[in-house]
């Protein structure tokens, strides 16, 4: 039977929790370490990767010549190098929509910490202040009648639509093709063009893959759209904000505020708002909910049993097209 390879290193009871949820007679092996030198000892056995968040290039292939198939464990797949991944007949495939739940109940954890001034207002009482009536005076949002525009509707979006329909929000979107009015209806959304969702929304929430056409999808043009005093948030991929033009727009009054999930650069000393108490940061945690994790295993496994069963694979990453 083809053997396996998880390539990132996991602390050892995880992947003891993981071996039951793998196919009948699968053979894994794991790496401890991120060394090349550890890699190559698997290079004459290992045709299927596991892949969590180890770049997958050129240089990774030709140590582990054998490999016909990579699943990733995640919902997008730009640690892979699709040329790289192509031009030796490589297949790949991820695990889309298995965070969505998770993703979406933080997304509205975020627009409801913006909205109540929830960070102020437990930092002020945790150092033994009681500012009722000043935030009071700043002003506290709800969600209840405020326009919310959702710039992407794929399984994330849809998930935040459907948990913001109870506050009894407006909900705007915009994506590369609108969907039928029958989905429309049952999500409570209206399609409008990205400029319009702008000008219109006092919550803009990001929630579109990374691409070249998203990179820096949200820049300074964009932001000077939005109304005065409202929020942008993103739980898609940093590089979809202009970073810099977004701390000029919040230190400038003209947004109120954002919360972010993710950023360019996420690690220690990665966040650049740490002098904007209007920016709320978390380090990329909104997919990582216990249940969000399981699923996506759940759902990698599962693919690669197929694989292992020649049947057809799910959620295959689309290889650039041959120019």
């Amino acid at each position: 039977m083809p053997r396996i390879l998880l390539i990132d290193p996991l602390p050892l009871p995880l992947v003891e929790r993981m071996r039951p949820m793998f196919p009948a007679g699968a053979d894994l092996d794991i790496v401890s370490t991120l060394s090349e030198e550890e890699l190559a000892r698997h290079a004459t056995e290992t045709e299927i990767l596991l892949d969590i968040n180890r770049k997958v290039d050129a240089h990774l292939l030709s140590i582990l010549p054998r490999v016909r198939f990579v699943q990733r464990v995640g919902v997008g797949y730009v640690n892979l190098d699709l040329e790289a991944l192509k031009a030796v007949g490589v297949v790949a495939a991820y695990t889309p929509g298995a965070n969505a739940v998770g993703v979406a109940e933080h997304t509205i954890l975020l627009m409801l910490a913006l909205l109540k001034r929830f960070p102020a207002a437990e930092s002020a009482t945790r150092q033994g202040g009681w500012p009722t009536m000043e935030l009071f005076q700043a002003g506290l949002g709800e969600l209840a009648n405020t326009t919310v525009g959702l710039v992407g509707f794929g399984s994330i979006g849809r998930a935040v639509a459907l948990r913001l329909a109870p506050f009894g929000s407006r909900l705007l979107y915009t994506a590369r093709h609108a969907v039928d009015p029958a989905t429309e209806q049952q999500f409570g959304v209206r399609y409008v063009s990205l400029n319009d969702l702008l000008t219109s929304s006092m919550i803009v929430s990001l929630h579109v893959p990374l691409t070249e056409a998203t990179r820096k999808l949200i820049g300074e043009a964009e932001m000077s759209k939005m109304p005065l005093g409202s929020f942008l948030i993103n739980t898609s991929r940093g590089e979809v904000i202009d970073e810099a033009a977004l701390h000029r727009a919040i230190q400038g009054g003209k947004l109120a505020g954002a919360a972010l999930d993710v950023l360019y650069n996420e690690g220690p000393g990665g966040n650049p708002f740490v002098d904007l108490p209007q920016v709320i940061v978390t380090p990329h945690m909104a997919g990582g909910s216990r249940a969000a994790v399981e699923r996506a295993i759940q759902m990698a496994l599962a693919n690669i049993a197929r694989y292992l069963r020649g049947e057809p694979l799910l959620d295959l990453v689309p290889m650039p097209s041959t120019s």
